[in-house]
């Protein structure tokens, strides 16, 4: 089965084309593109001027480290031996709670300098109008595009993979934190076919081509939410969702919409807080592998 988004590295470990131009039906025109692209450039340049200077976030990175694993390591110490009180353990290293304190109190004072600096920048007119333009060029690309108003929002799921014994295995690539993207895709349908599109372009798979939705209780890490409401609040609170460390999202269920094609089998990956709109879609129920 060939994985919709998946970029094979079978035979090739440095290839990069994603699966699934042959069913690219429509994409926007080349001068709202080259908008987009310059509008997104000059958001990102907004947002990267209102950070601090990047040596600057490193030392307030390291300084919280420090300090937290300071605070953590007299916490341990004060739980292991129960004679030993606070005075004591400073008159044994004042150094480590002076060097702890200062560690602190930098990490805070960058942080409001921090919070203030992006407020700054971010609430002025000109970053104002980056952001609005932005925003009329992606709703000027999704009428291009004949992306109807009310098309759900859906996450898909991109990855590296190579077969083997006719298999799908996924695996990762360079500084991947996580084997799994999640790309935003406007879901919808009309009498013939079931669209998928983003700022790139719509993708049309036939409805009458569509088989089944395959269920793969597999736990997964998925590269970050996308979502307006909290991972575990609302609706997704059911799936029992988590977030890592690096602010992956843990999923414990996974599923694959199945088409065939012109003589291929093909899969659309996507994670389990999906599934409803997917079995709306396609009037189908999601079957265990």
């Amino acid at each position: 089965m060939k994985p919709f988004l998946g970029i094979d590295l079978t035979a090739n470990k440095n290839n990069e084309q994603t699966n699934g131009d042959e069913l690219v039906v429509e994409i926007p025109e080349l001068s709202l593109t080259r908008s987009l692209e310059d509008s997104s450039e000059s958001v990102e340049e907004t947002i990267e001027k209102s950070k601090l200077p990047l040596p600057i976030r490193i030392g307030q990175w390291i300084c919280g480290g420090v300090g937290l694993i300071v605070v953590v390591s007299i916490i341990n110490a004060l739980g292991e031996n129960g004679d030993l009180t606070l005075d004591k353990a400073y008159q044994n290293a004042p150094w480590l709670f002076w060097l702890g304190g200062a560690c602190l109190v930098a990490w805070a004072l960058l942080k409001i300098i921090s919070v203030f600096k992006a407020k700054n920048v971010l609430e002025t007119e000109e970053s104002a109008q980056a952001f609005e333009h932005l925003d009329k060029t992606v709703e000027a690309v999704l009428s291009d595009l004949n992306i109807p108003q009310d098309a759900k929002e859906i996450d898909i799921l991109s990855f590296f993979y190579k077969v083997k014994n006719n298999n799908v295995k996924v695996c990762t690539k360079g500084m991947q934190i996580a084997p799994y993207i999640n790309q935003i895709f406007h879901i919808f349908a009309d009498s013939e076919n079931m669209y998928l599109a983003n700022l790139e372009g719509k993708y049309a798979i036939p409805l009458t081509a569509i088989k089944a939705i395959r269920s793969t209780k597999k736990t997964i890490r998925i590269s970050g939410w996308n979502k307006e409401e909290a991972f575990n609040e609302g609706i997704y609170s059911q799936y029992k969702l988590r977030e890592d460390d690096y602010g992956c999202i843990i999923c414990k269920k996974y599923h694959v919409l199945e088409f065939e094609l012109n003589n291929e089998s093909w899969g659309i990956y996507f994670p389990c807080y999906e599934l409803p709109v997917i079995e709306k879609i396609t009037g189908l129920k999601a079957e265990a592998l």
